[in-house]
């Protein structure tokens, strides 16, 4: 996780969709992240409003500055995807 969550940031470029994933991202995680596109909030918030709809693990990656969803399927394969970036 983020070393300070509670830093408000402004999100920007949300996932795009499909975009050459194998799969694509779960679209309710979509929806909140074009929601929060544009925003300013801080980690915290935005971290937990993608959690109320996605299924996996979400985790700010302070290197690269984006939120993260990681998603298991029932038959072990993993996804991962960079659902919105912030600055």
């Amino acid at each position: 996780m983020a070393r300070n969550l509670n830093a408000v940031k402004t999100f920007f470029d949300p996932h795009p969709g499909l975009a050459g994933a194998i799969v694509p991202i779960p679209e309710a995680v979509k929806k909140v992240a074009n929601n929060l596109n544009g925003k300013s909030m801080t980690l915290r918030e935005a971290v937990a409003r993608i959690k109320a709809v996605a299924k996996g693990t979400v985790r700010v990656v302070d290197r690269f500055e984006f939120i993260y969803l990681e998603h298991t399927e029932s038959n072990g394969v993993r996804h991962g995807f960079r659902v919105i970036r912030f600055k």
